[in-house]
C-alpha cells in the first residue's frame, strides 16, 4: 500500500512551511525512517519502496517550492516518463535514511533528478528519473511551468542524462503488443 501516512505529515508540515526560493544549483535532501510496511520477506526495504522514497522527496521539493499549489490549482498531475535504478547495497528498516535529490536536467517536456538514498553515509541505491506535468490533452512546458513560478531557467542536461534519455527515446526497442 502507498505510505499516505508519509504524504499526510508532508502536507501537514508544508502548511505551516514559509516557501522555499527554487536553487536549481541545490541538492535538497528529505529524510525518513523505512517501517514495517517497507520490507519485504528477507527482511530489507523493497525494491519497489526506493521509488517511492523518491517519488516522496520530489513531492516534498514541490511543495517547498510552491510547485504541488500550481499543479493542483492548474488541475495538473505529476507523471514518470521512464526512470532507472541501481541498487548498491540493502536499505535496512527503522534506522534513519536520506534521499538526495538534484535536478541533472530539463528540456521541452521533463525534469530530470538524480536521486540518491543513503543510510548510515553508505549510498544504498541511485535513481535517474524523468518527470513532467501533465494536463488533460497533454503536457505542460518545464521551462514555462517554472517561469509561472517566478524562477528563471534555461533547458540544461549533463552530458550522461542525456546519454541515457537519448537511448531511452531513440535506442530501446519498445515491445509489439501481444496478438
Amino acid at each position: 500500500m502507498y505510505p499516505y501516512h508519509r504524504l499526510v505529515k508532508m502536507v501537514l508540515g508544508n502548511f505551516f512551511r514559509k516557501q522555499e526560493v527554487f536553487d536549481i544549483e541545490k541538492e535538497y535532501r528529505w529524510n525518513f525512517r523505512p517501517g514495517f510496511g517497507d520490507i519485504d520477506v528477507y527482511p530489507e526495504v523493497n525494491n519497489g519502496r526506493h521509488f517511492v522514497f523518491c517519488d516522496l522527496a520530489r513531492y516534498d521539493i514541490s511543495f517547498r517550492i510552491g510547485l504541488f499549489r500550481y499543479v493542483r490549482k492548474n488541475k495538473y498531475a505529476f507523471v514518470i516518463g521512464g526512470s532507472t535504478i541501481r541498487y548498491r547495497k540493502r536499505l535496512a528498516p527503522f534506522r534513519k535514511a536520506t534521499v538526495r535529490t538534484k535536478m541533472v536536467g530539463i528540456d521541452e517536456k521533463f525534469y530530470y533528478f538524480q536521486q540518491t538514498i543513503e543510510q548510515r553515509g553508505e549510498v544504498k541505491s541511485s535513481a535517474l528519473i524523468r518527470a513532467g506535468i501533465r494536463f488533460k490533452g497533454g503536457s505542460t512546458i518545464p521551462v514555462e511551468v517554472m517561469r509561472d513560478l517566478g524562477y528563471d531557467v534555461t533547458p540544461f542536461m549533463e552530458p550522461w542524462v542525456r546519454s541515457w534519455a537519448s537511448w531511452d527515446n531513440e535506442a530501446r526497442p519498445w515491445p509489439e503488443p501481444m496478438e
